[in-house]
């Protein structure tokens, strides 16, 4: 689908920005420009990748691009260098550069449809998963195509390896898309039967069980050593907050553990989340400070911030949404960190974002807290600064010189952050 003129016309402006950050010069904080607390995290140089693995190898500075989904992707040659890696690819064979996962979910059969609940109900009812009423199937996202499976069976670990990741390894794919990893047991998993048609309890109510969490991760751990068994990796996605659903929010430090365990076990680790969650007013306040410390107690590892925009397509969201994406992923980026952006029903197709263009160099420093509000970050070419307050502005006071953000618009000696904005800023 083309983008409409007035969104043709928007683009002018983002380009004259653009442009900008190819002609910039380094910049320097004078001191005391800032009065700063260091984010919980070093600027040290993070260490090689393992080279056993299949990883992406992004660059080190710029956006460094994940596609998520390439169903909508009939010439992957679009990806032009920018595109690193492709989560849930339907295709091995990619453009130079570019590594390709294929997909699984956790706990389901997905993505084969032909192995129907009735199917497992007639040839392993032991494998069901149930909720306490002991009839339900424990459907996740109330999704009756897929089956829900107890992961802790040995026969059913086989089965999902026989049948949904080892096809997929003789294919050629290098890397292993697990979806929906879901830390809390907000499905409400139960138990299932066993040979005799007696119940078997495993987990309580409570969606934070221990037993849950320890089966997760007892799972995660067989699932990501059999994958390294196979000389494959494992990418999984740990979406912080439950992903798209503001209902399973939960900053407790039982959760925070629970996915930190299931983020360490990974080897590319997707956030579904990133710093939007198909909001408008974007992710702020102590849960965008709970996303943000996630980031960078994880800096070394490869990322992928999927930061979803409001609207249906990435063109219709506006200038200052995009920016605020991109203004995120640059004040939490290292090296191995790539992002996506996408509208809601463009996801899984190439969207040739404007912002995503954007190069202010290299890092230079770690974030720091800038005043009451912002967070900033100094690059060789310029900086990045974030107001992830919802009810405060913020202001920067800038180095000397004049400042262009991505829409084109300058600056010298200070800026304004209204709530919930973020500016990528090259140096003339």
């Amino acid at each position: 689908m083309k983008p409409p003129v007035a969104t043709l016309a928007r683009r002018a402006g983002v380009a004259a920005g653009l442009a900008a950050l190819l002609t910039t010069t380094a910049v320097a904080l004078p001191a005391g420009a800032a009065t700063s607390a260091a984010a919980p995290s070093s600027n040290a140089p993070c260490p090689p990748l393992n080279p056993d693995l299949t990883l992406p190898q992004s660059p080190d500075h710029g956006v460094s691009q994940a596609q998520v989904f390439d169903r909508q992707v009939p010439d992957p040659s679009v990806y032009d260098g920018r595109v690193q890696f492709v989560w849930a690819a339907l295709s091995p064979n990619q453009p130079p550069g570019v590594v390709a996962s294929t997909y699984i979910t956790m706990f389901r059969n997905a993505p084969l449809r032909q192995y129907t609940f009735e199917w497992f109900k007639e040839n392993h009812p032991t494998w069901i998963a149930y909720t306490a009423d002991r009839v339900t199937p424990a459907w996740e996202f109330n999704n009756h195509v897929y089956t829900p499976l107890d992961v802790g069976n040995p026969e059913v670990r086989q089965w999902m390896f026989e049948n949904m990741i080892d096809p997929k390894i003789a294919e050629g794919f290098k890397v292993i898309a697990v979806d929906n990893v879901q830390v809390r047991n907000d499905f409400k998993r139960a138990g299932h039967y066993d040979e005799q048609g007696n119940w078997v309890q495993q987990f309580t109510d409570d969606p934070k069980d221990p037993a849950y969490i320890d089966y997760l991760t007892d799972w995660l751990t067989y699932l990501r050593d059999g994958l390294h068994a196979r000389g494959t990796t494992a990418a999984f996605n740990v979406t912080y907050h439950g992903g798209l659903h503001d209902q399973y929010q939960d900053s407790s430090p039982e959760y925070l553990a629970a996915i930190s365990r299931a983020i360490d076990i990974s080897d590319i680790w997707l956030n579904e989340q990133g710093f939007t969650v198909h909001r408008v007013e974007n992710v702020n306040d102590d849960e965008w400070l709970g996303t943000f410390e996630l980031f960078r107690k994880y800096r070394c590892k490869p990322i992928v911030v999927d930061s979803k925009l409001p609207t249906d397509y990435w063109y219709e969201s506006t200038p200052e949404q995009r920016e605020w994406v991109v203004a995120n992923y640059f004040l939490v980026r290292e090296q191995p960190t790539m992002m996506a952006s996408t509208g809601l029903k463009d996801y899984a197709g190439f969207n040739d974002v404007p912002e995503q263009r954007a190069d202010i160099g290299r890092p230079v420093a770690p974030p720091v807290k800038h005043g009451p509000t912002l967070r900033q970050r100094r690059y060789e070419h310029g900086l990045t600064v974030v107001n992830p307050s919802s009810t405060k502005s913020g202001v920067l006071h800038l180095p000397r010189g004049t400042y262009t953000d991505l829409q084109g618009r300058t600056y010298t000696r200070s800026v304004t952050l209204a709530p919930n904005s973020g500016l990528v800023l090259s140096k003339s």
